[in-house]
């Protein structure tokens, strides 16, 4: 006869205890995948932050997500990826809110300056890359002059023929000084054949000397002020910092 110890009995019972436990486990996971692949984790709401140019329609679009798909079937890092190549688009985030909002974040790499040539029009942004070849400006900026594109493609730094050093450099910090200032529509023109000696020329024929780049921020802040107040054929020196002449032509 074999002999029964109450060890047998604690280990017949552990040995219950556990399968309960891996049963339940197991019931809450089935549970959870039952639960996470309903219509709740449908993608009801796609929300957009960083935007000031763009609209939300074009950065949904680029990012390839669709309202309805379900979370399972979208790819968090593939929607980041398929918005930073975009032309306007860079340091894109996806997340999940739940229970069912998708929120996409990003910083736009617009165009600050345009340059002309014989068909249309080459946007650079402020980090010096091209954003866009168009036939026309969507919106009023500053064309550049005093320089010469010899080879140029969208999401690249544009080769500048006979390029002095330092051009491209001003050119996309008076550009991008302008347009955080919000005085991009009041230019027309950014000349910086001679990065010592940058002039800017608005849309009615205002001359404006601004020298180098030192303090431009203030220099620009001090501009605001004069050009409101200027004759629009005259020229405006402001390349000293503290100080703004007018001359009238």
């Amino acid at each position: 006869m074999n002999n029964i110890t109450r060890g047998d009995f604690g280990r017949a019972a552990s040995k219950k205890r556990k399968k309960r436990t891996c049963l339940i486990i197991l019931c809450l996971i089935c549970v959870a995948v039952v639960i996470f692949m309903s219509p709740l984790f449908n993608v009801k709401h796609i929300s957009v932050s960083g935007i000031k140019q763009l609209s939300e329609e074009y950065v949904i679009n680029a990012s390839g997500i669709k309202s309805g798909a379900h979370l399972a079937g979208i790819s968090f890092s593939g929607a980041e990826e398929s918005l930073n190549k975009t032309a306007y688009i860079s340091d894109a985030k996806v997340s999940y809110r739940f229970p069912s909002t998708v929120e996409i974040t990003i910083d736009e790499k617009m165009p600050v300056v345009y340059y002309a040539f014989a068909d249309g029009y080459v946007g650079i942004n402020e980090d010096g890359i091209v954003t866009d070849i168009v036939q026309t400006m969507e919106k009023k900026l500053p064309v550049a002059k005093g320089i010469t594109l010899s080879n140029y493609s969208i999401g690249k730094v544009p080769d500048i023929e006979g390029a002095k050093s330092g051009q491209i450099e001003t050119l996309t910090t008076v550009a991008g000084t302008l347009y955080d200032l919000e005085m991009s529509e009041i230019i027309s023109s950014i000349d910086v054949s001679e990065i010592s000696n940058i002039t800017l020329k608005t849309a009615q024929g205002l001359t404006i000397k601004c020298g180098d780049t030192t303090e431009l921020s203030y220099k620009f802040s001090m501009l605001k002020e004069v050009v409101s107040r200027a004759d629009y054929n005259g020229v405006v020196d402001i390349s000293t910092p503290g100080q703004a002449t007018y001359e009238m032509t």
